[in-house]
């Protein structure tokens, strides 16, 4: 019986280190497209885009974490300060709404993604779509 409680406490340890380690893993530096969105107004309502700059802001000044909304995937990735007490919009706030490329730290755990942004610019923004109807080809002919 006490040859049983060791192998299993020996398994737990062994266990939690591995898990230990992943939990390390989970964090990398990444360089993320996207939009800069007040999570709540985009969750709730699905509100972004530069019609609600203002809303955003306001909602930045009273105390609402920006995100960052994945071109593409449409991950959700919340604004992380370094370290408590710091702000973590403080790099995000005056491209509330704008497309940017940020480069930061990202954990996620449990499905839920965050960035410790350490640099954000302004992307390119995509190329028009293509103003033609979408028409098979022999529907155009003359």
């Amino acid at each position: 019986m006490r040859h049983h409680r060791v192998v299993a406490s020996l398994l737990l340890v062994v266990l939690g280190a591995g898990l230990w380690r992943a939990s390390l893993a989970a964090a990398a530096t990444q360089t993320i497209q996207g939009e800069v969105v007040d999570p709540a107004s985009y969750l709730r309502d699905g509100q972004r885009g530069v019609t609600i700059a203002d809303q955003t802001a306001e909602a930045a000044d009273n105390g609402q974490t920006l995100a960052i909304l994945e071109t593409g995937s449409n991950a959700l990735y919340l604004s992380l300060a370094e370290r408590p007490g710091e702000d973590p919009n403080e790099l995000l706030y005056e491209y509330v709404n704008q497309l940017v490329q940020v480069t930061g730290t990202v954990y996620e755990r449990d499905g839920v993604k965050g960035i410790v942004v350490t640099s954000i610019e302004l992307a390119q923004q995509p190329a028009a779509a293509d103003p033609s109807p979408l028409v098979p080809p022999d529907l155009l002919k003359d």
